[in-house]
């Protein structure tokens, strides 16, 4: 035997494995999954085109014109509240299918287990989609920030033939702004986490987008047969439920954080009086719930079933 075939021989088989793929390589590849999906450009050209047009609508009523011309800061308190609900609804939209696709996808097409074969973890995996429809959320976030800032100082410059309005925005409406992104930006988390862990759970793609896109309508929804439930049988208790329905506690977010603004939301709100702190409290243990349920059936879950 020679001493390069000695040498050879002596090396650990760990030694001789190809590197598992990084990260960073995943995250790309998740990435571009999501670039290749027909149903989501259809999705955001019909959203960009429906904001534009909801939008200029609203801002051209005269209504609007007199308001901003008595109020500014009525004028971007109403104005804000309506988009950030707006995006929070059609970005909730793009991304609970998006997740529920960009997971079920792997189970009803079989390339999950590809995919562990290669040597990719499944946190590894898990994580990296979740990372990719973060970095959507945010450029959803991104655009519809620019789109309806145009569209708001375009208004503006044709009702006053200037924009110095927008540039300089009073204390109370800069305030409002930051908590409508922070609330958007935790309705990014949420639909992600929702539409990923209702693809994990079914591990099929139209049972995830399915239980992903009926959640909230269910929740929402669900407020009404409370309150039904309350008239016929005079249980005041039942209206407490509401109190702890994900959607109507991330509807109030907004009004809660600015309560000097009397903001009503748009959408169903809990039958019963909340504070900030609850509203916080029920979102947090969803997502965390959403989260932990999500790993554990990944990680306990046999893909090879």
């Amino acid at each position: 035997m020679s001493a390069d075939t000695a040498s050879v021989r002596s090396v650990p088989a760990e030694a001789l494995r190809s590197p598992g793929p990084s990260f960073l390589g995943v995250v790309r590849g998740e990435l571009l999954k999501l670039s290749r999906q027909r149903a989501l450009w259809a999705l955001l050209a019909g959203g960009t085109l429906l904001l534009v047009v909801t939008g200029l609508a609203l801002l051209t009523t005269g209504d609007l014109e007199t308001r901003y011309k008595a109020s500014h800061e009525s004028f971007f308190a109403n104005t804000f509240d309506i988009l950030g609900a707006l995006f929070n609804t059609g970005s909730g939209i793009v991304l609970l299918l998006s997740a529920a696709r960009l997971f079920g996808m792997e189970y009803s097409g079989g390339t999950i287990r590809i995919l562990l074969a290669r040597g990719v973890g499944r946190l590894q995996l898990y994580l990296a989609k979740l990372v990719a429809l973060a970095v959507l959320g945010a450029g959803l976030l991104v655009g519809f920030t620019a789109i309806a800032g145009a569209m708001i100082a375009i208004a503006i410059q044709s009702w006053t033939g200037s924009i110095g309005g927008l540039t300089s925005l009073p204390p109370v409406s800069v305030e409002l702004l930051k908590v409508i992104l922070l609330v958007a930006l935790v309705s990014v988390g949420v639909t992600v986490l929702l539409g990923s862990t209702a693809a994990i759970l079914g591990r099929s793609l139209s049972f995830g987008m399915a239980v992903a896109m009926g959640f909230f309508p269910a929740d929402n929804f669900g407020t009404l047969i409370l309150f039904i439930l309350q008239r016929v049988t005079h249980n005041d208790a039942i209206l407490k439920v509401s109190a702890y329905l994900l959607g109507p506690n991330l509807n109030v977010l907004v009004s809660l954080l600015e309560p000097g603004l009397k903001l009503r939301p748009i959408f169903a709100s809990p039958l019963v009086t909340v504070s900030a702190a609850h509203a916080w409290t029920v979102v947090g243990v969803y997502s965390a719930v959403f989260l932990a349920g999500s790993v554990l059936l990944l990680v306990r879950r046999d893909v090879l079933e």
